[in-house]
């Protein structure tokens, strides 16, 4: 199967800021009112804590409350405080998915909920005592919330649904492809800002910001870990910078450095992705063969992607040219994005490497974190990134398959990025 190849259609320097209907609302509630059927669970309750903020999925809003959802009710948020942003001038402007909330103490008023609604024995499906999101895999809830929804509820029967639930989310509708394009196209931009901003003689920081007021500027923001960054001659670790939690000064540009990123540029709570790398002059050999490693894994990955096909047959594919090159990897080459759940392998035999000779341990290697099967609607960061001898390169932006054919939402960050020194 040959699918076309289609360009992100959004522009970002336009007055185009599209939002999700309640036409998407009832589409949402009905494939969870589905989902409660297919998993038989009498209600749901998600807790919203976390990256992904999943309580985002039944309420349109950031607000990380505890949601209750019934196959009869529209959810229930359960918030800390009165939600006065809502009646104010400003928050006037938007279009509320629900006005059905209680304020006070959460556990107390899901109790209470619960009971008043006959579902205090009941089978209940729960959305966070795990995830599939990276680094949150023993889940969100605290520990003492757990605890006493436990004690005040101790005839449920709770069901953990947070792997079936965050997985059907993985499937966008018109709506949600069309805010991961603007989202693509904000992180477009950063990229932009980035690399007009990479010069000699200027601190790391200050790339870094310009890529942070780009996404800002246009109408996006950002969620932990914010933004990815290191530069220098000679780097094989990957993180944000040292003086992000450390302090000190911020490394200053030099001829025949290379610095790059991870952006994660979010639009409406919708997350895209971009791996920016740029040299300081002409990129020596090496890291041309590193860039040709992630070029050649970027379009077996483009090559290859179709409905039906596994997300692990698309991690092999581009899992191949590194292990073929006598590289290794220090993040996944393919994620699912909005949400990142599903990832490649990570530090694939960094024993290759003998610029590794002198660390008391090698790195950890992470096999392939899950699998599913592909369809129209699912989005991916495809970041391949090979390393060997002290140099890196990562390459890559955010792709989605949709029923136009695989669009590739970014341009910019597609191959290593020289600029003058």
């Amino acid at each position: 199967m040959t699918l076309t190849i289609v360009p992100n259609s959004v522009a970002v320097d336009s007055d185009y800021f599209p939002t999700l209907t309640l036409a998407e609302r009832d589409r949402r509630w009905a494939n969870v009112r589905a989902f409660l059927s297919t998993q038989g669970i009498d209600a749901l309750v998600i807790f919203g804590q976390g990256r992904n903020a999943n309580d985002s999925y039944l309420t349109n809003e950031e607000s990380h409350a505890t949601v209750l959802f019934t196959p009869t009710e529209e959810p229930l948020m359960l918030v800390g405080d009165v939600p006065i942003n809502r009646y104010d001038g400003a928050g006037a402007r938007y279009e509320r998915w629900t006005d059905s909330w209680l304020h006070g103490n959460p556990i107390g008023n899901l109790t209470a909920v619960l009971k008043e609604r006959s579902l205090d024995a009941a089978t209940i499906g729960v959305v966070g005592l795990t995830s599939r999101a990276v680094g949150q895999w023993n889940g969100v809830i605290p520990f003492r919330t757990w605890t006493n929804v436990l004690a005040a509820l101790p005839k449920v029967t709770w069901v953990d649904v947070a792997d079936a639930f965050e997985t059907l989310t993985q499937f966008k509708s018109a709506e949600e492809q069309e805010m991961i394009r603007k989202a693509a196209a904000i992180g477009e931009a950063a990229c932009a800002a980035y690399v007009e901003a990479t010069r000699v003689g200027v601190r790391e920081s200050v790339v870094t910001a310009a890529a942070i007021n780009a996404i800002v500027a246009a109408g996006g923001w950002m969620r932990a870990p914010f933004i990815l960054e290191r530069a220098g001659s000679h780097r094989f670790g990957w993180g944000q910078p040292e003086w992000f939690g450390m302090g000190g000064a911020p490394y200053i540009l030099e001829a025949g450095d290379s610095i790059a990123s991870e952006i994660f540029a979010y639009y409406g709570g919708f997350e895209s992705q971009q791996q920016i790398d740029v040299v300081l002059g002409e990129p020596d050999r090496l890291l041309r063969e590193l860039e040709d490693v992630c070029l050649e894994s970027y379009h077996a990955g483009i090559a290859a992607l179709r409905p039906g096909m596994r997300f692990a047959e698309l991690a092999e594919i581009m899992d191949e040219p590194l292990k073929r090159s006598k590289t290794w990897n220090t993040g996944p080459m393919v994620q699912t994005v909005s949400g990142v759940l599903y990832n490649s392998a990570t530090r694939i035999d960094p024993s290759v490497d003998p610029a590794l000779g002198h660390l008391p341990k090698l790195p950890s290697g992470v096999a392939l974190d899950g699998d599913f099967e592909i369809g129209e609607g699912v989005a991916f960061a495809f970041e391949p990134n090979a390393l060997r001898d002290g140099k890196r390169v990562c390459i890559g932006g955010t792709v989605m398959l949709t029923d136009r054919g695989i669009e590739e939402l970014n341009t910019i960050p597609n191959r290593l990025v020289s600029v003058d020194a």
